[in-house]
């Protein structure tokens, strides 16, 4: 069998650059539904933005951005930031006995697993331990633009008694080579596919007290990596929340994601102190911009 990463993969690897570029300012322009106030109020921040983040512009250089509008790739090239990251194939993934396989979610699958024609046969709340979730990865093609990436959430390395909770998805094994050709692409800029041990999640956190559910379940990581242009790294409750609060892109506003996902951990009655300040800060700057939340 064939990676579905190829080149041939389809969607959006053929397009011109004109075609991104209008594409993302269409997007851009149908999610602004501010006052002109409110415009000069964002513009502001964005300058102040631009001002107090040099070190990621310098990051996202001008060669580095003309890679990422769609100049192809070659050896030496880094990832665009529209294909996807170069992983092994997928048909590498280790399966359960059965042929199953388990998906770990910490992130927008929490809140969006939605595959046409999957219908995971399991969903559990559960815990990967030796992780943190932390919003470090730029968004350049769904919650943000080349010029004003966006954030998204990643797990990082930390004590490995440490628990990151999220929700894990049990596919059968009929449905499996489509799921992760689906989530190859729409994990396009996460540089690391990783598999590790889930753990059942209740209201202690000692790893010795917790089933083991799996051994192998996947999920896509984004790491530091220099292949990861994308990367922002560790930033204060603040630089990241001002960023969330005003960054936008074709998925829609980076507030939102962030809120959405708020909202799916308290469905599943999961705590996270880093996610919950997050997203205080971010309703307490669109307050203050006059953005309904």
């Amino acid at each position: 069998r064939t990676s579905s990463i190829s080149s041939s993969t389809p969607l959006s690897l053929s397009r011109s650059e004109e075609s991104r570029t209008k594409q993302m300012r269409g997007a851009h322009s149908s999610c602004s539904a501010f006052s002109s106030q409110q415009r000069l109020f964002y513009s502001h921040r964005r300058n102040h933005y631009h001002h107090h983040h040099r070190k990621h512009q310098q990051h996202l250089s001008q060669t580095v951005v003309k890679r990422m509008r769609g100049t192809p790739n070659n050896a030496n090239d880094k990832n665009d930031g529209f294909r996807p990251m170069e992983r092994e194939a997928h048909e590498d993934v280790i399966l359960e006995e059965n042929g199953d396989l388990y998906v770990f979610g910490y992130g927008s699958i929490v809140w969006k697993f939605e595959i046409e024609g999957i219908e995971p046969i399991e969903t559990v709340r559960c815990k990967a331990f030796g992780w943190q979730r932390r919003f470090y990865q730029g968004s350049t093609d769904h919650r943000g633009t080349l010029e004003f990436p966006g954030r998204t959430v990643t797990m990082t390395k930390c004590s490995k008694n440490s628990p990151v909770s999220g929700v894990a998805y049990r596919i059968k094994r009929e449905d499996v080579e489509k799921c992760l050709e689906n989530l190859e692409f729409r994990e396009k800029q996460y540089d690391l596919r990783v598999q590790l041990e889930i753990y059942e999640d209740d209201d202690g956190d000692a790893k010795k007290t917790k089933k083991l559910i799996s051994s192998k379940a996947v999920c896509w990581i984004a790491t530091e990596d220099e292949k990861n242009v994308n990367w922002v790294g560790e930033q204060t409750v603040d630089e990241i929340a001002t960023v969330i609060a005003n960054a936008r892109g074709p998925s829609g506003p980076n507030y939102e994601y962030l809120f959405n996902l708020a909202d799916a951990m308290r469905s599943f009655n999961i705590e996270d102190e880093h996610l919950y300040e997050l997203e205080a800060q971010v309703k307490k700057l669109l307050v203050g911009d006059n953005v309904e939340v």
